[in-house]
């Protein structure tokens, strides 16, 4: 629960110092572009490469855990995106971008140090694999289908699409941390202290960011329309996670339980800046934070405390 708490409080101060600079006309609306621009194209790309960098691939890589996890993505996304097309009528991109909210998980700066707290420091290692996945399927992911979904509405499908991939920055990012990782090459010193300092200003500068959106807005009805994506964050993608484990891709039992347990995480604000960047679900994945990251209180600890006895 202490460990619960050292992440979750500070998250809320920083979405609540960001309302308060809104409503106080300390920050305005073009504060938010502009910081969710630099969370976007310069602090996230430089967390990307450092975490994946510092994973030593080699070492940690277990097949049936990242199969577990990437096929727990797909499912959830597939399973969002058909509920949010028969309730809400969305389209390709809406129910990318569903997906993606309801699959990214607080996995490195909650996850990582609970599952440590809870199981000891074997259990780094599989919670460190799941932001691997995290990084490089619902990144890579996310960023192919809305820039496909947004190439098809201009016209030029294929041009515009690659065009718009080669010059993300997301994926440059993955590519190079899985680079580095695979090879073991080592950044200089300097690289690697300049895309520490940029990579750990992408968490608070978009839990800020999620405030000033807030600000103004009926959350009331915003925390309403994020309840799809909230039940499968908290709920469904675990349930999958869990039953890929114990029926399909057999795991030992710690790596099964951090599995599990990293999928039940609450939306990470890394899904706020890829809506924010696509103009898409913005409201939906600002109050899913705020929703699946209060709610992890209670079921966080339930789901440890059913592991834990199991």
């Amino acid at each position: 629960m202490d460990t619960l708490l050292t992440a979750i409080v500070p998250a809320f101060s920083l979405i609540a110092i960001g309302y308060g600079a809104a409503r106080l006309n300390i920050l305005g609306p073009a504060i938010f572009e502009a910081l969710n621009k630099f969370v976007y194209y310069l602090a996230m790309p430089a967390l990307l490469i450092g975490s994946l960098a510092a994973v030593p691939a080699g070492e940690i890589i277990n097949w049936n855990f990242i199969a577990a996890f990437t096929v727990g993505i797909i499912v959830t996304w597939l399973v969002v995106g058909l509920a949010g097309r028969a309730l809400f009528g969305d389209g390709l991109a809406d129910g990318a971008m569903r997906g993606v909210i309801a699959s990214y998980g607080n996995n490195g700066y909650l996850g990582i140090p609970l599952a440590a707290a809870a199981f000891g420091e074997a259990a780094i290692v599989p919670a460190s694999l799941s932001v691997l996945v995290n990084s490089v399927v619902i990144m890579t992911g996310a960023v192919l289908i809305l820039e496909f979904s947004r190439a098809r509405a201009t016209g030029g499908v294929l041009g515009s699409t690659g065009k718009a991939l080669v010059s993300n920055p997301l994926l440059w990012a993955v590519v190079i941390g899985l680079v580095l990782s695979a090879t073991g090459a080592v950044m200089p010193l300097s690289i690697e202290r300049i895309f520490a300092l940029l990579g750990q200003a992408a968490a608070p500068s978009a839990l800020v960011a999620i405030g000033l959106f807030l600000s103004g807005r009926p959350v009331a009805k915003l925390l309403a329309s994020a309840s799809l994506t909230s039940v499968a964050k908290l709920a469904l993608f675990p349930l999958i996670v869990w039953l890929l484990t114990l029926y399909v891709f057999p795991l030992e039992p710690l790596w099964a339980t951090v599995a599990v347990l990293m999928a039940g995480m609450p939306v990470g604000a890394n899904a706020f800046v890829i809506a924010g960047h696509y103009g898409l679900r913005l409201g939906d994945a600002s109050a899913a934070i705020v929703v699946t990251t209060a709610i992890s209180l209670v079921s966080l600890s339930l789901m440890l405390i059913l592991m834990s006895n199991g």
